[in-house]
């Protein structure tokens, strides 16, 4: 959109202070000031500079800056999110050394992925707090009407949300499990943008992981209350009530909170029967598994995804499409995993599994194919992922395993034949269809980001322990189509042994960089570290 590009020549000017952050150097101190008098005084004075502000909250978790160069990368939503999650888990394979430190787990506390991941979604959370306040004085000063404010307010809260549930999965024991002094987040909620708040800001600890929780939902239940069921403009890169809803299963789901879960998502599918579809935002499942990424502006699955145009991306360097594809002018970097690829879950006449590019004597995730552009959206959540996530919690808090059948059905069903559809006498227990449905989520999700959030949710699972970080195939033994087979065994392809929850590489430290200028974070780093 037009005003993204717009705003990034003026955001420079107009919201330094939104891109303050703890990490940021004495001498930015020196410099707030100024910059902040001109934020509050002009940069929220007229209806046209609030809707750029919030068009600004969206650029700053699109495409933050990478550590040591300033160039542009997808931190943390442009690609970055996805990439990485997908690089902590076995379902994709990092080929070249641009994931190693990644896909290998040899992180510190200056790897630059990890870094950039901590940083720049403070940065981001810092500039949707700087929006919050100057929302609130716009309306006190009649610059924009309640109901706009409240829109812009809703979309604020949660883009906050989504930030910190990206940052709990990657610096934060699983909920539930014990470690690492029960630590979550720390939450801030007022605009970093004077030396005094910076003091302030200093102190604030890291929350409790229940707390961090708490009040992520807090502010998905507030964007729900103040959000239109869906955008009137930007239907799936602008934030709705919709949008809210889906995230909470999300939420729910990693607290093993089943009822929450259900109630929830029955806000969004409230037929007891597929055709399943939302009464809030219009939400429905695409005809065809390639529609949410092949049409991805304007299709009715995609419930949020964030922006990327041709003028405005994750650069070649982070781009979805420059990474995953090997179509002419991708770089090819991550490949399939033959631990997915030979699932017996996933059966070979299977529709997603057109979203498979052979080439090279391996298979690549082709569900971005514009490496050239590089104009394809993230996905951040669909509505297939809402009926997984309802799926999983009727069947782990009921013996009644017709609803979550039905749901599974329903995501499964457009990709397989009728003659290989699950039925009721498929499973003989609750344990053998819950297997489906996890793998049911590997296969719809691949090289989408989800891998890491189920690996990290599972630990400690009664039935499926994820264990850790899981053991990974060796880009070295990638050199035959032969490897990729369904059914075959992929055990001579793994190297390196897998990490238990338990080894401090399981979390990403605190960036060094915070440590050092930061007296209470330095107390409260990750154990290990």
């Amino acid at each position: 959109m037009i005003q993204k590009y717009i705003y990034k020549i003026i955001a420079a000017f107009c919201f330094t202070c939104g891109l303050f952050i703890l990490t940021s150097c004495e001498n930015d101190t020196v410099d707030l000031m100024p910059v902040d008098r001109i934020t509050d005084e002009t940069a929220f004075d007229t209806p046209e500079r609030c809707a750029l502000a919030v068009t600004g909250m969206y650029d700053a978790i699109q495409s933050g800056y990478y550590p040591g160069n300033n160039a542009r990368r997808g931190y943390p939503f442009g690609a970055a999110s996805i990439i990485q999650s997908d690089m902590r888990g076995e379902d994709l394979v990092n080929m070249e050394a641009f994931y190693q430190i990644t896909y290998e787990a040899t992180h510190g506390t200056t790897s630059a992925n990890n870094v950039a991941m901590w940083e720049n979604s403070f940065a981001a959370i810092n500039r949707i707090n700087v929006v919050i306040e100057g929302i609130n004085k716009a309306k006190e000063n009649d610059i924009i009407t309640a109901d706009v404010a409240d829109q812009y307010i809703g979309e604020a809260y949660f883009l906050r949300a989504l930030t910190y549930s990206n940052l709990l999965i990657h610096f934060c024991l699983p909920y539930g499990v014990d470690g690492n002094n029960n630590y979550g987040l720390p939450y801030y909620e007022i605009a970093i943008n004077t030396p005094e708040r910076l003091e302030e800001s200093l102190l604030i600890e890291r929350s409790s992981l229940a707390d961090t929780y708490a009040k992520i939902l807090t502010d998905l239940d507030n964007a729900e209350d103040l959000l239109a069921p869906k955008h009137n403009v930007d239907a799936i890169t602008r934030a709705s009530s919709g949008a809210a809803i889906a995230l909470k299963t999300r939420i729910y789901l990693w607290k093993k909170d089943w009822a929450n879960v259900i109630s929830e998502a029955k806000k969004i599918v409230p037929q007891s029967e597929a055709p399943f579809s939302s009464p809030i935002g219009d939400y429905k499942l695409a005809d065809t598994p390639d529609v949410p990424f092949t049409n991805y502006t304007s299709n009715v699955e995609s419930v949020f995804s964030v922006e990327n145009s041709t003028d405005d991306n994750a650069t070649v360097n982070g781009s979805l499409a420059q990474m995953m594809s090997n179509r002419t002018g991708g770089r090819g970097l991550i490949a399939l995993s033959p631990i997915l690829y030979n699932s017996t879950f996933w059966l070979e006449d299977d529709l997603r599994r057109n979203l498979i590019l052979r080439s090279n004597n391996k298979y690549y995730a082709d569900k971005y194919q514009r490496p050239q552009e590089q104009d394809e959206y993230a996905p951040i959540i669909r509505y297939a992922e809402v009926l997984l996530n309802y799926a999983e919690a009727e069947l782990r808090s009921s013996d009644n395993t017709e609803m979550a059948l039905k749901l599974l059905n329903a995501v499964r069903n457009r990709s397989v034949k009728e003659a290989d559809r699950y039925t009721s006498s498929t499973f003989p227990t609750k344990k053998a269809m819950l297997e489906a449905l996890l793998w049911e989520r590997r296969i719809e999700f691949f090289a989408e980001g989800r891998r890491w959030e189920d690996i990290h949710r599972l630990i400690n699972d009664t039935d499926f322990d994820s264990q850790g970080i899981p053991a990974k195939v060796d880009p070295k033994k990638l050199t035959a189509y032969d490897v990729y087979e369904i059914g075959k065994s992929t055990t001579s392809l793994i190297y390196k042994d897998p990490i238990p929850y338990t080894d401090r590489r399981f979390l990403w430290p605190i960036s060094q960089d915070d440590i050092i200028r930061n007296p209470t974070l330095a107390k409260q780093q990750n154990a290990g570290w």
